[in-house]
């Protein structure tokens, strides 16, 4: 996130007309919404009226609130300023709507009048913020100073809590701040195109292979980054002035230079090339991503196919050498005849005989089925190892799909194309079930 504080001024009504219009005109199609704060009107038209109102009245709202009237009445009521999200970051209108908010409460401003406006004319997120320092209750001024490190600090906080920072020289300077260092903010293409070149041609070329460009601004020469936003260098540029700035530029016609907005609407048709490419890259990635996830979901459903029947084929050959029907069978009828022995044989011992063979057949009946169920365990085992063979492989596969689809998209060149899926092919299940080899 980066903030950005206006010089403040006089007038709600000219300070409105700008933000809730398009740049001198009397359209508005750069406006995407805008919201009143602490206000009884919640028309943004209506309310520089209101607020250039209770500026005017700040006197008579200090004596009603008994305050202290003494001291210097309020020249500039009018304090802007504006919070502009990453490109890369797409929040809605209730988060933008919420972060400002925020804001206004950090600088102890929630309580005072406000208009919120969100434009759509820059490649990033952004809402400005113009907020009347004069309490509507208390008529006292709202206390500004210390705004840009407030703002800085506040800013930090905001990317730290979400997850990612985006602006790495807030945080270096934040950490020579504490260690009690002089700081300055500089971007960091600026000053490192400015240090590594002698003349104006190689600045030119510094700015051009980070996607920066030199361009003519309405006063001086500017430099425009990536995403279309023009920056005066010389506030990039610790100890820089703007006459070292010309002399180190005078091999360059400045004159010649592309102005701001041919800069913006060559970036923007490159923008929308590079939008193309991209739209038909994803294309492709959703493809191959979901013949992969379809391929994989046609290998587990086979896979599951299989072992059923291997489960079936495995019970019936395995019980075979063992014979457990035929010994169970044969035990029941040893059973029979050790219960149905007449006195005879009880007294001749044939009946204790009869007795240790059923006892011997159990025995081995038991032996036989631990045997057959280990067996089995093996066997399942098996499966459930190739089973998670397969689980690691899918997975791998899915990764590295992943992997190529992320570093294509990141490279934003889209140069190499994806890999086309495979035919996924369903295996027609075999009539007499399937076979394994042992």
């Amino acid at each position: 996130m980066i903030p950005k504080i206006t010089k403040g001024g006089s007038s709600f009504k000219s300070a409105l007309q700008y933000y809730l219009h398009d740049k001198q005109e009397d359209t508005k199609e750069r406006v995407s919404w805008a919201r009143t704060e602490n206000m009884r009107t919640e028309d943004p038209y209506k309310a520089w009226r209101v607020m250039a109102y209770t500026a005017k009245e700040q006197d008579r709202l200090k004596e009603a609130s008994g305050q202290s009237r003494a001291g210097r009445k309020l020249e500039k009521p009018v304090f802007a300023y504006s919070l502009a999200w990453h490109p890369e970051q797409s929040p809605d209108a209730e988060h933008m709507l919420e972060t400002a908010r925020e804001s206004l409460e950090m600088m102890g401003l929630s309580e005072n009048e406000c208009v919120i406006v969100a434009h759509q004319d820059e490649p990033q997120k952004h809402v400005h913020v113009i907020v009347n320092r004069v309490h509507p209750i208390t008529g006292l001024a709202g206390d500004i100073r210390n705004s840009k490190r407030k703002f800085s600090d506040f800013a930090r906080e905001y990317e730290k809590r979400h997850g990612k920072i985006y602006c790495e020289r807030r945080e270096e300077n934040a950490q020579k701040r504490e260690k009690g260092e002089k700081t300055h903010y500089g971007d960091p293409v600026i000053v490192e195109a400015w240090h590594s070149s002698r003349n104006g041609a190689e600045f030119m070329a510094a700015l051009e292979k980070e996607g920066y460009a030199l361009a003519k601004g309405r006063k001086r020469p500017v430099v425009v980054d990536a995403h279309g936003k023009a920056h005066n260098p010389t506030r990039h540029l610790d100890g820089v002035k703007a006459k070292q700035f010309r002399e180190k530029l005078s091999d360059l016609d400045l004159e010649k230079l592309p102005t701001v907005e041919e800069v913006t609407k060559a970036t923007q048709e490159i923008d929308f090339e590079k939008k193309q490419r991209l739209e038909a890259f994803e294309i492709l990635a959703a493809r191959q991503l979901e013949a992969t996830l379809a391929k994989h979901r046609n290998e587990q459903s086979e896979l599951k196919l299989k072992h059923r029947y291997t489960s079936e084929a495995d019970k019936k050959e395995l019980v075979k050498p063992y014979q457990l029907r035929e010994q169970k069978r044969a035990i029941l009828e040893q059973a029979d005849v050790v219960k149905d022995t007449n006195w005879w044989k009880r007294l001749i011992g044939t009946t204790r005989k009869e007795q240790l063979k059923l006892n011997g057949m159990i025995l081995n009946f038991r032996s036989s089925r631990d045997r057959y169920k280990e067996q089995l365990r093996s066997r399942v085992k098996q499966r459930v190892e190739e089973r998670r063979r397969l689980q690691k492989r899918q997975e791998d596969e899915r990764t590295r799909l992943l992997e190529r689809i992320a570093h294509e998209r990141k490279s934003e060149r889209y140069s190499i194309r994806l890999q086309e899926p495979e035919r996924v092919r369903t295996q027609q299940r075999p009539r007499d079930g399937y076979g394994m080899e042992r």
